[in-house]
């Protein structure tokens, strides 16, 4: 008895995850209806031997399942290469467990809406629903014959508030399927379709590529016609890894001064350019663009900054004369360099409206590391409220040996 509860424990168990759970399907929810019969819950085998899910039990924690092959020959009309009549799957398989009711005849429209990879494994449950039908809320736990389980939306922390409603049609995709069930790594699937049953994660596939910054190099003041350096910091924060991308730029109302050809960054990954443009001799905006044509997220991919040639760098300068910040991942806050003198002494940074009423103690009287920095305004007042729209004064003031420094500029807020 002992020796074959080894044996059993060294075929499976730990090799199955939940990796995409389908509880809000496109269209009305009801009996017959779109939510009610294309619920689905996909299943991937990590490990290098196939496993028998006959007798798995799936629960949402208001009902249990039995696990049943699926036999409705109908599916096949659509997806002939899937396979069915079978509980087997395979190592590096995906099984797809479809509400029963998938293939009736059904009312509302979305009528069998998914196209399944041939090899996907078909299952469906031993009910008329899966559970007691899918809410957004329901955690769900795959058990084994033996014990073992595998789970989605932590059901051993019921209070954690995951899972929620990822949006109508979209499915919650597991990021990293070796990864422990945990809210950091579920994420809504980003595929235009809402959902990728019986085939690989869209999220594992998605990448953000954004320009996290973008500063003039060095102390030296930007001078008329003089060459002086940029540099910019892009990230990926997505999860892929992206393909091969380009950065352009060029000044506002000009023509394209560089283009640069970049290899793909992994997953977290961060890369530093460097342009060495030709500054102009008058106040004009400098614009550069991420360009990756497979990138679906591009609102973060432009960056702008406001050069002022001047025979003397400033004591302040802006990013930009105006921002928008909405969270819309472009322009959400307002870069504010400063440039001292010397260093020791004490620096404040503070946002004040046309009334003159102070908004925002962006940075109350520290000491600054060096001489020159960058302070990030967010468009928040000091309660972490949106402030309206419209002109506000950033307003510095550096104080070291007794003597004091001040400057002003304007800012607009955009929505």
């Amino acid at each position: 008895m002992v020796l074959s509860a080894v044996i059993l424990g060294l075929v499976l168990p730990t090799q199955l995850v939940l990796s995409e759970i389908m509880a809000n399907p496109t269209g009305g929810s009801g009996a017959y209806l779109p939510e009610d019969r294309n619920e689905f819950v996909e299943v991937y085998n990590t490990g290098r031997e196939a496993i028998d899910l006959f007798n798995y039990t799936l629960s949402d924690g208001d009902a249990v399942d039995r696990i049943i092959a699926w036999q409705d020959t109908s599916i096949l009309v659509n997806n002939p290469g899937v396979i069915i009549n079978s509980t087997w799957l395979k190592p590096g398989g995906y099984a797809v467990i479809l509400d029963p009711e998938y293939t009736d005849s059904a009312i509302g429209g979305y009528v069998q809406p998914y196209r399944f990879c041939d090899s996907t494994l078909i299952l469906t449950v031993g009910n008329t629903t899966i559970g007691n039908g899918l809410a957004n809320n329901d955690p769900l736990t795959l058990t084994s014959p033996y014990g073992d389980t595998t789970t989605f939306g932590t059901p051993y922390e019921p209070a954690d508030g995951f899972p929620f409603n990822p949006g109508d049609g979209i499915s919650w995709e597991r990021i990293n399927l070796n990864g422990s069930d945990v809210p950091e790594n579920w994420s809504g699937c980003p595929d235009s379709a809402g959902c990728t049953p019986g085939m690989a994660n869209a999220i594992s596939r998605y990448f953000d590529l954004s320009i996290r910054l973008m500063a003039i190099k060095g102390a030296a003041p930007v001078k008329p016609e003089s060459v002086f350096e940029v540099e910019l910091l892009v990230l990926n924060s997505g999860y892929g890894t992206t393909p091969d991308w380009q950065l352009i730029a060029w000044w506002n109302g000009g023509d394209t001064f560089a283009w640069l050809l970049n290899p793909g960054l992994l997953p977290g990954e961060e890369t530093s350019l460097v342009l060495k443009p030709v500054a102009p001799k008058n106040q004009t905006e400098l614009w550069a663009r991420i360009v990756c044509p497979e990138e679906n997220e591009t609102l973060n991919n432009s960056y702008r900054l406001l050069i002022t040639p001047a025979g003397k760098r400033r004591l302040l300068s802006l990013g930009f004369s105006s921002f928008s910040p909405n969270d819309d991942g472009f322009e959400d806050s307002l870069p504010i360099y400063y440039f001292l003198p010397d260093s020791g002494g004490h620096l404040t940074v503070k946002l004040f409206n046309l009334r003159g009423r102070c908004v925002r103690n962006l940075y109350p009287g520290r000491h600054p590391t060096g001489t020159r920095g960058v302070i990030f305004w967010n468009g928040r007042d000091d309660a972490n409220q949106r402030v309206a729209t419209g002109i506000y004064a950033v307003y510095l003031e550096y104080r070291n040996s007794g003597k004091k420094i001040t400057a002003r500029l304007p800012a607009v807020v955009l929505r």
